[in-house]
């Protein structure tokens, strides 16, 4: 629930804040607001719920879900703001700045962030629902988040790209351009964008482009040309 509650308040956010108008949002409203304050009531710890990534396995106290509700507490925000709700819009901000703040104390890892709360500092994950905290320019989680984990994915990576957690050598294609796309400088951003090339170019598995493979090998997993290779283009909607 926290994944899709999330979602669906993040791509709200997005277009409200492109178009400067919720006015089509006026019968739906009292729903938006048991998505905002769900999401209130449930964080900043997940406790046991599924993620995108379930096809792992179960992953409670799941720190990169935690920030993808934690980000949509503050999407909530933004809808809110343009409403002219602003009484309300700082209110949620606020909650949302407050729980970041818990989610970077339980989850740090002293170099990094966890892959869960109640887990080993030996363990890590990409925090690719970071982006929409860039993307909706909502500054909720500080930019000392994204450049300790940018310099640990750096250290973590293999030669076809950064590996989805510390469970296995795979990754996700799409995962691995969004945390790209966050990247403080170019030379980061390159050195993402070339791995995710170098799967695609040396891959022994001449398919459509699949986005779940091994890191080192850039054999193919599973999936293929799934619309979520859309995500290689992230990095434009940090620009626009």
């Amino acid at each position: 629930p926290i994944e899709e509650t999330a979602n669906m308040l993040i791509m709200i956010a997005w277009l409200a804040v492109n178009q400067q108008d919720v006015s089509y949002l006026q019968s739906y409203w009292a729903l938006l607001d048991v998505w905002g304050e769900y999401l209130v009531g449930v964080l900043p710890d997940p406790k046991s719920q599924l993620c995108t990534d379930d096809f792992e396995g179960p992953s409670p106290h799941n720190v990169n879900l935690a920030a993808k509700g934690i980000t949509g507490i503050g999407a909530y925000s933004a809808i809110l703001r343009i409403k002219g709700d602003k009484s309300r819009a700082d209110t949620y901000l606020s909650t949302a700045k407050l729980y970041a703040s818990k989610w970077m104390l339980n989850a740090s890892a002293g170099d990094h962030y966890k892959l869960q709360y109640n887990l080993g500092n030996d363990t890590f994950s990409l925090k690719y629902n970071l982006l929409w905290d860039k993307v909706l320019n909502l500054g909720i989680f500080p930019q000392q988040v994204y450049d300790a984990e940018m310099d640990f994915y750096m250290k973590a990576s293999q030669p076809f790209g950064v590996p989805l957690d510390n469970r296995a050598i795979f990754t996700k294609l799409d995962w691995l351009m969004w945390v790209g796309a966050m990247a403080s400088d170019n030379m980061e951003f390159s050195a993402l964008t070339n791995m995710a090339y170098l799967f695609a170019h040396y891959t022994p598995d001449r398919i459509p482009l699949g986005d779940w493979y091994n890191t080192n090998d850039a054999t193919y997993n599973s999936f293929r040309a799934r619309p979520v290779v859309g995500g290689i283009w992230a990095k434009m909607l940090m620009e626009n």
